[in-house]
């Protein structure tokens, strides 16, 4: 089954398609805690498969490069599985796929309400180290009135703006508050 129909890779891979990749022919090391890979691979051992499937870009023939859930893969090969389930991407996925797992959120900020754009910079503020001054709710309004006055052409101007946002912070929260 493929989740993305007619979309095929130069190598005639199906882009989308769930595959069962041999474990050695996919490249990826996690930077998950050796307890969270420890716990996958233990539950590995008693089910003999994953569930949820490793994200790959094929790299040459029947060579794969794990870009997503890479923490299944290194608890498969640690559980000595022969085989991991996979679905194989483009690089060009790699931002929606990161953006559906949770692990980056985005918000357009030239159009977005600023209702959100202050709950992605609360959100910011949680997650991230060196965010506490920011005071989300100043900072969306000041991204309200820069885009009314002229066209956002960066967020270098947060640091101007007495919201608690200045250069080291803009370069922490620059891939979620995107100018699209």
């Amino acid at each position: 089954m493929a989740l993305f129909e007619d979309e095929n890779s130069i190598l005639d891979v199906e882009i989308g398609r769930v595959l069962r990749i041999p474990c050695k022919s996919v490249k990826g090391k996690s930077d998950a805690h050796p307890v969270i890979v420890n716990n996958i691979a233990k539950q590995l051992k008693e089910t003999g498969k994953n569930i949820l499937p490793v994200m790959v870009q094929v790299l040459s023939e029947d060579k794969y490069e794990a870009v997503q859930n890479i923490q299944i893969l290194q608890a498969a090969k640690q559980a000595k599985l022969d085989f991991v389930w996979c679905i194989v991407i483009k690089p060009e996925m790699l931002d929606l796929v990161r953006v559906e797992a949770g692990d980056i959120v985005r918000v357009p900020i030239l159009t977005a309400l600023e209702k959100e754009i202050a709950e992605v910079l609360e959100y910011l503020k949680v997650q991230k180290a060196g965010l506490k001054a920011i005071n989300p709710k100043k900072a969306a309004k000041a991204i309200v009135v820069q885009r009314e006055k002229t066209k956002i052409k960066s967020l270098s101007f947060l640091a101007k703006e007495k919201c608690g946002v200045g250069k080291a912070a803009i370069a922490k929260i620059k891939d979620s508050l995107v100018l699209e």
